[in-house]
């Protein structure tokens, strides 16, 4: 049977050592005073920490180990690399291949800010790759030149660059077809495509400026498939869509594969945490114990962790999610009420319309060429 959680050897390890960061994003979850905390968690607890995760699965006997190291924030590269280099090469230590573990870092940058140095960083622990924010201009036509230029330097230095982006009004004015267009000019070897999330830190007014409904975003995303897919069967370059390739794999993975059984984000002060929703849909995290004063298997049997998945498993009691075909393979992690009137969180028109064309779809999406995860 396929790993598909923690428990049974598949960890996605979203790492947050620092929340700092000089943006400010409109969709971002994290406070200004976050922003400005240059607190980091030392390489020495990461190291404490991957060796309780090692502990755990000793105890376990389990033999086949993954670990998707994804380094997120904050700004993961304004740490420096001898630090960003200390760390990684502790997890990489503890986590030895001869004990059964696969292990592969993907580092998320605005890239705006980041040196040609980190280039190298990329190709020893990267595999060559390194994902970028993408969010159209939503933060402003100055700093889409800035990182347009990046991302073509990147590119011509030889790297795989693929983009994660929360979809907004702004890329929704931009068009599907430019977008596909844009990005594919740019050699992006990879997209993904997020809804825009309701928090505490843009609930005073980016959220309604910039937030499109579900119904809007899966008509994004279909028109968007469809332009990849004219470009494809014309032979042009076209960046594989994250959410394209998890729906049409999610399937085969059992019911209870996407109920982020396999993640948790490990926070400067030691937290391990996962987004929830209060009042309906507005995000937090969620704390379920600290790796620096518990060992991780008091964290992952913590009542926090286990009311959570158990939310998860019953989809959060909503009744449209219990009662659709497509729960397995929805594009929702993390589940929560829908609003009325409007697609679902796991925008299940775009999932209908993909799996009516599936087998045209597969047919030109081929073997994998995805170099991270969505």
């Amino acid at each position: 049977m396929e790993a598909t959680t923690i428990e049974n050897g598949y960890f996605v390890l979203t790492l947050m050592p620092s929340l700092f960061c000089h943006l400010r994003c409109p969709h971002c979850y994290l406070s200004l005073a976050e922003r400005k905390d240059r607190t980091t968690l030392s390489p020495e607890m990461i190291e404490a920490a991957c060796r309780k995760v090692d502990a755990y699965w000793d105890a376990r006997g389990i033999t086949k180990r993954t670990v998707i190291c994804y380094w997120y924030g904050g700004e993961p590269t304004s740490m420096g690399i001898p630090m960003f280099s200390d760390m990684a090469d502790r997890i990489n230590q503890v986590f030895d291949p001869a004990k059964g573990y696969d292990v592969r870092h993907t580092v998320l940058t605005s890239l705006v800010s980041m040196k040609d140095d980190w280039y190298d960083v990329f190709r020893k622990y990267g595999g060559n790759h390194f994902q970028t924010s993408y969010d159209g201009d939503m933060r402003g036509g100055s700093y889409v030149k800035k990182w347009d230029r990046r991302v073509r330097e990147s590119v011509a230095a030889g790297l795989d660059v693929s983009t994660i982006s929360v979809v907004n009004r702004e890329i929704l004015e931009q068009g599907p077809v430019r977008t596909v267009d844009y990005l594919s000019d740019l050699g992006v070897v990879e997209t993904s495509w997020l809804p825009f999330m309701w928090n505490d830190q843009n609930a005073t007014g980016a959220y309604d400026r910039y937030a499109p409904t579900m119904n809007a975003w899966s008509d994004f995303m279909i028109a968007l498939s469809e332009r990849w897919m004219e470009r494809k069967a014309q032979g042009l370059h076209a960046p594989e869509i994250g959410q394209m390739r998890f729906i049409l794999a999610q399937g085969g993975r059992g019911l209870f594969a996407n109920i982020a059984g396999q993640t948790m984000f490990l926070m400067p002060n030691g937290d391990f945490v996962l987004p929830d929703y209060r009042t309906g849909w507005k995000e937090f995290m969620r704390p379920f114990g600290n790796i620096v004063t518990q060992e991780f298997a008091e964290i992952l049997g913590s009542p926090a962790r286990r009311a959570y998945i158990r939310r998860q498993m019953t989809r959060n009691g909503n009744a449209d999610c219990l009662s659709c075909g497509h729960a397995d393979k929805c594009v929702m992690e993390f589940w929560k009420e829908n609003r009325e009137g409007d697609d679902c969180f796991g925008g299940k028109r775009y999932v209908e319309w993909l799996l009516s064309r599936k087998s045209e779809v597969e047919s030109v999406l081929g073997p994998s060429a995805s170099v991270s995860f969505y």
